[in-house]
């Protein structure tokens, strides 16, 4: 498979630039972590990584190129919009196409390759709650809270303590400790 095909740029015109920095990254990435572009312009090109679970989006990281300026990131999963602010490993800079692609086979690597663990909390023996996080750093990714299966009166405490976002989110911050921890992706 050639580089465009690859990332899904097949029948794009790309500009020198985007072509050197896409066949650098397939030379960094090899066979292994496959972005695909979501936006092509002659002054930008947008690449994106999802981390995934079964069934469940945990995490976008995005390439963003304009000219030899690359910025990486974790991105919006809903519009793949960038932090206003870089996060801990994002980054933007310039340079050459190698020295671009291996940042950016570095961050994409650094999300696909983070264990990933699912706390889950049960009643009567089935899953009413669940948590996917970064096991090594318990930041959470994706959450689900189910009333139907929940303890009596449990999400009225939740609520009243105000584990609660947006349009009436339950917040599996306020359970306490899981039932179990189900790895997901990486680890031992």
């Amino acid at each position: 498979m050639d580089d465009l095909a690859w990332f899904d740029l097949e029948g794009e015109a790309l500009t020198d630039a985007q072509l050197s920095f896409v066949s650098a990254l397939r030379a960094r990435l090899r066979d292994g972590l496959r972005p695909y572009c979501v936006e092509r312009t002659d002054d930008n090109l947008l690449l994106v990584l999802d981390v995934d679970a079964p069934e469940v989006a945990l995490v976008s990281v995005g390439l963003q190129l304009r000219g030899r300026s690359l910025r990486g990131d974790r991105i919006s999963v809903h519009d793949r919009s960038f932090p206003p602010v870089p996060t801990l490993n994002g980054f933007h800079l310039d340079g050459g196409s190698p020295e671009l692609a291996a940042r950016a086979g570095d961050l994409l690597e650094w999300f696909a390759n983070r264990p990933v663990v699912r706390h889950e909390w049960l009643h009567h023996g089935q899953v009413y709650a669940d948590c996917y996080l970064f096991e090594d750093s318990s930041e959470r990714l994706a959450q689900t809270y189910r009333s139907d299966l929940a303890p009596p009166s449990e999400e009225d405490r939740l609520i009243a303590e105000r584990f609660v976002h947006g349009a009436g989110w339950i917040q599996t911050q306020g359970l306490g400790d899981p039932d179990r921890v189900v790895r997901v992706r990486g680890g031992d």
